[in-house]
């Protein structure tokens, strides 16, 4: 006989060859049983016990001994039904707890990582770390760095090297400079062939650039320092404020 699908239902083996024992048996105790169903003694009665539960044995004492019968085959179909009414009282519990879950799970995404790098080589690590492993769509974001910085002239060459390296790895970028940097000109100049520049005259803020779900902020004082952020929704956040300025701003004009 194939027992595959009584197993499918959710009866183990023992319980197969036990119930198949008795219905062959008709009433009868242990010993034959053992006999029939090749189930261990020291099993039997956990088993017998098992289709109790189940609905699918009855037993009776007589004379000080225990007699076992098998109930009908057709209330392993009264089973299934139980079975199947269960599961659609776990599924309606579990579709209770399922926005809890998913906003745990929306909660973990949005967590923040936070990086500080320091020094002319952190720099380095922040931004060129910042163009591994993104999206073939990846688009560079920035808003030119402006204001009270040491040695502007030095972060110049850096970010036209920097640019040249991730215009080489086919990553699109778009710059804003602020009309009141002293540098226009100069940022403007080491912008052909790498980047599209517009000028804003927005009070926004400046060392800012997004990439992918990462913001780098610029601290370009004695010590350079850049402290990025990774967060998809923070990234998010910045890059439609970033759009929202672009729109409004001005093509540089050379």
């Amino acid at each position: 006989m194939q027992t595959a699908l009584l197993e499918n239902i959710g009866f183990t083996k023992g319980e197969i060859k036990v119930y198949l024992a008795l219905l062959e048996l008709g009433n009868t105790t242990t010993g034959p049983l053992i006999l029939k169903s090749h189930v261990a003694r020291s099993k039997v009665y956990e088993i017998l016990e098992r289709l109790k539960e189940k609905g699918l044995v009855t037993d009776v004492t007589k004379e000080n001994a225990r007699y076992f019968e098998a109930t009908s085959p057709a209330r392993i179909e009264d089973y299934i039904n139980q079975k199947s009414k269960a599961l659609q009282q776990q599924k309606q519990g579990f579709q209770k707890i399922l926005p809890e879950l998913l906003a745990k799970q929306k909660m973990q995404e949005s967590k923040q990582e936070v990086k500080a790098y320091v020094g002319m080589e952190g720099l380095h690590a922040a931004f060129y770390g910042l163009m591994e492993n993104q999206k073939k769509n990846a688009e560079y974001l920035a808003i030119s760095f402006y204001g009270d910085v040491d040695e502007p002239e030095k972060y110049i060459r850096f970010f036209e090297k920097y640019n040249k390296a991730r215009k080489e790895k086919k990553i699109a970028a778009r710059i804003l400079v602020h009309h009141a940097d002293p540098l226009l000109k100069e940022k403007e100049r080491v912008s052909r062939g790498l980047y599209p520049v517009r000028v804003t005259s927005n009070a926004v803020p400046t060392g800012v650039a997004v990439l992918g779900d990462t913001v780098i902020t610029l601290n370009l004082g004695e010590i350079p320092r850049a402290f990025a952020i990774v967060c998809k929704e923070n990234a998010d956040r910045y890059r439609n404020f970033f759009n929202g300025l672009w729109k409004k701003s001005k093509p540089a004009a050379f």
